[in-house]
């Protein structure tokens, strides 16, 4: 399986995602875009997952639902503004009104490496305020490191 390294630096306007994958950019990329695929993984044990609209172009729209297990949902959305599969991806994330956090700008990369693939995901907030908000809404490191072990399954599978 694959090493998740989660980087929170303070003052800065971001978050930074590295994982390596036992499985090259095409196999890696697809999994992670196919909506197919990311109910099984995408918001780790915690939280069952809907695609409600996964539009993977340029100017394409993005929603999805992460429902915890007393109900609460957390709705989110997007828009992809680069998909260079399967190097990179662009887009913006944010929940809908009433939830946490604020707005993002995502840039994801998959470069190979000698044994798969590296995801770099960098989330980048309007401030360091924005930012600092959203981090602590409850289990980012742990959520994060168990989302990629669980798309690691997938990609064994």
């Amino acid at each position: 399986m694959g090493t998740t390294e989660l980087i929170v630096e303070p003052g800065r306007q971001d978050v930074v995602v590295v994982h390596d994958f036992e499985a090259p950019p095409e196999v890696a990329f697809r999994a992670y875009t196919d909506p197919e695929l990311m109910p099984r993984w995408k918001g780790s044990e915690r939280f069952a997952v809907v695609v409600d609209e996964h539009d993977l172009r340029v100017g394409g729209r993005w929603r999805l639902v992460m429902t915890r297990a007393d109900g609460t949902e957390y709705p989110m959305r997007g828009v992809f503004h680069e998909v260079t599969a399967p190097h990179r991806l662009v887009s913006t994330c944010e929940f809908e009104p009433g939830g946490p956090g604020a707005l993002q700008l995502v840039v994801e990369t998959f470069e190979p490496t000698p044994t798969g693939s590296r995801l770099t995901s960098v989330s980048l907030f309007a401030s360091v305020e924005d930012r600092d908000g959203w981090v602590p809404s409850g289990g980012l490191e742990s959520g994060t490191r168990a989302s990629m072990g669980m798309l690691d399954e997938v990609l064994a599978s």
